[in-house]
């Protein structure tokens, strides 16, 4: 699944970011119980060393006996016990009336003679307790820290990358067929941004000057053909005319005249996508093409003498905006489509609603695939002496208005739809 970068960065860091936080305060941890055990050694030492100089100062006449503090004993009255190594121990503390966690230190000692064990006692207690509340502070303190980057890094992150977003929306709206030129900031204060919008810039001046070119061809070989195919027009009627004409003859003029206008109507065509192509039909009005329909009808109806059976349902006063000429030749070549497609004694259903144009019309199975069927010199059926271009001219009439045109088959009927957007009216 893609993820905006931003996204992925901040995924990254709430993954690995805890991780290493949770093996520190580990670390943190321990490192706070091993020196909580040394500092509870030298208070344990200390409190040792207090109370035996304050027992050789009282030359013996001392209290030998504090609860949770210190005893002196005589050195037989504890057998087998572990000299100088700190010991857990619990014991009954009559204010909190409980029992509690020790640490003790006995040591043998030598005065006069004689050797006493002294052990001296500190509560774990308020160890704990101390442990437990550095141990939470910096657990806060680490989850304040992550939050904290986490929100500086995506303020940071959408400082740093809003040059390139900035780029990325100019390049989303360039159009190169609005003969636009795309203007990227040389300076974004990030180096590699800096060379990311040169190159993008040569790249859009590279590919506007061959669309410029190759439109200018487009235009030129279009205009320049049209002289010869009309010469050869005009020489083929006065052929056509002459005395003592064969049969023959005339049949082969009749095959070059047809081939000639199918060659003059393919130039027509080709030269009108490429002004679409080029942008140059900007004009819009609102088009009643409930009217500009029902005219068309009509106009076919006219020209074919074995008109297809029609049925229709056209809804009044259906407007869009977009060029009169581009709709007029959308709705002619969809028409004249289902005509020259049908069969014999066929039938044609029109459709048209306030959200789109729907044809239908009977015929036999398409011999490529569907989805090829708007692509320039695609033909249903290699028998007809149609051009191809027909419904590739409409598909780019609906690409330039941004309506959705479909085709499907089915129960020997081709249905083809197109669905006006939201700037029908």
């Amino acid at each position: 699944m893609n993820r905006r970068l931003l996204q992925r960065n901040t995924r990254f860091l709430l993954i690995w970011l805890p991780l290493v936080l949770l093996v520190c305060s580990l670390a943190f941890y321990l490192m706070l119980l091993k020196h909580t055990h040394h500092m509870q050694e030298k208070q344990l030492l200390l409190k040792q060393n207090n109370v035996w100089n304050a027992f050789i100062a009282a030359t013996g006449s001392f209290n030998r006996h504090i609860p949770g503090e210190y005893d002196i004993l005589d050195d037989g009255a504890i057998n087998s016990i572990d000299l100088n190594e700190p010991r857990d121990t619990a014991m009954y503390n009559a204010t909190a009336r409980k029992v509690l966690p020790f640490k003790k230190l006995t040591s043998r000692l030598q005065w006069n003679g004689k050797n006493y064990l002294i052990t001296t006692y500190v509560s774990f207690t308020e160890f704990a307790h101390l442990t437990i509340k550095i141990f939470v502070t910096e657990a806060i303190i680490l989850a304040l820290l992550l939050i904290a980057i986490i929100v500086l890094n995506r303020k940071s992150s959408g400082l740093l990358w809003k040059p390139f977003f900035g780029s990325m929306q100019k390049i989303n709206t360039f159009d190169v067929t609005r003969n636009e030129s795309l203007t990227l900031p040389a300076e974004t204060g990030t180096t590699e941004f800096n060379e990311l919008n040169k190159v993008i810039t040569e790249l859009i001046n590279r590919v506007n000057t061959a669309y410029h070119n190759q439109k200018q061809f487009v235009e030129n070989a279009s205009h320049e053909m049209q002289t010869p195919l009309a010469i050869i027009r005009s020489k083929l009627e006065l052929l056509i005319n002459q005395p003592n004409l064969t049969e023959k003859n005339a049949s082969l003029i009749a095959d070059i005249t047809e081939a000639n206008n199918r060659l003059s109507q393919m130039n027509r065509t080709l030269l009108l996508l490429a002004k679409i192509e080029n942008n140059q039909f900007p004009e819009t009005e609102a088009i009643d093409i409930s009217k500009l329909l029902l005219k068309a009808v009509d106009d076919f109806k006219n020209h074919y003498e074995e008109f297809p059976v029609l049925s229709n349902s056209i809804e009044n006063d259906i407007y869009i905006n977009a060029n009169r000429v581009l709709i007029e030749v959308l709705i002619s070549n969809l028409i004249k489509n289902a005509i020259e497609h049908n069969q014999s004694e066929g039938k044609i259903n029109i459709s048209l609603s306030q959200s789109s144009l729907f044809i239908e019309n009977t015929g036999t199975h398409l011999d490529i695939d569907p989805d090829e069927l708007f692509d320039r010199f695609k033909k249903g059926s290699h028998h007809t002496k149609t051009t191809g271009l027909g419904l590739a001219l409409v598909k780019q009439i609906c690409n330039l208005y941004h309506f959705r045109v479909t085709y499907k088959y089915g129960n020997g009927w081709h249905q083809v739809t197109v669905t006006f957007n939201s700037q029908a009216a």
